[in-house]
């Protein structure tokens, strides 16, 4: 394996509880309802918000429609995160980024987040000391959401290497699935939710990236 793709929410940034909150919060002002814990798993855990959004307001919604209405519910997300001392890297992520910066091993992010957040995670996490933020595939509507492998494909395109040689880290059924239909070589599933999906054909199941000995076995990578 010769680079490693990174999703962010859920697999750099446990942000489960933050994204519940904001969701919930917004759904809730918008539609008056709860959302369930299953429609939180089928329709904004690794979706895109022209996803989300039409399901769950009952809408077909324009371009921009989407843009205005998701970055009303991401400034919730935000607030939260900043108000909270968990707003930071998955346990571990911090020293296995500097082993891949050491050893010169190229990576990226494939995430659906906006540009926004995306922008708001680079200020706040520092993940400029790692990424590059220009080689950053995200969701700016016109990339097809996961589990359509577009992402990902991009993502190897960024870092000028065959998707077939990389390896991708990712927490979401959907992701999981647009890694696979993407070829990647390796994929790594991230449990970090409270009840996480049970995946098939993935290499290898971490909780965190403490041990760096046991991921760089999983991806094959020397160092």
């Amino acid at each position: 394996m010769t680079g490693v793709i990174f999703d962010f929410n859920g697999t750099m940034f446990f942000d489960e509880k933050f994204q519940e909150m904001s969701w919930k919060d917004f759904i809730r002002k918008k539609t008056g309802q709860d959302i369930t814990d299953q429609e939180f798993q089928n329709y904004i855990h690794g979706r895109n918000a022209d996803v989300s959004l039409p399901y769950f307001l009952k809408c077909t919604f324009s371009r921009n429609e989407i843009e205005k209405l998701e970055e009303e519910k991401e400034k919730l997300y935000r607030d939260l995160c900043l108000q909270s001392e968990d707003f930071k890297l998955a346990d571990g992520l911090y020293g296995f980024l500097e082993v891949l910066k050491k050893s010169e091993v190229p990576i990226t992010i494939a995430t659906a987040s906006g540009w926004n957040n995306v922008r708001f995670f680079f200020e706040h996490l520092c993940l400029d000391r790692w990424f590059d933020i220009n080689k950053v595939v995200f969701n700016d509507g016109n990339i097809p959401g996961k589990p359509e492998p577009d992402l990902y494909l991009l993502a190897a395109e960024k870092l000028q290497l065959d998707i077939h040689s990389c390896v991708v880290f990712e927490d979401s059924v959907s992701g999981i699935e647009a890694a696979r239909r993407a070829g990647a070589g390796k994929i790594i599933k991230v449990n970090s939710m409270r009840k996480p999906d049970i995946s098939n054909d993935v290499t290898g199941v971490i909780k965190d990236y403490k041990d760096t000995d046991k991921l760089l076995a999983y991806m094959d990578i020397s160092v």
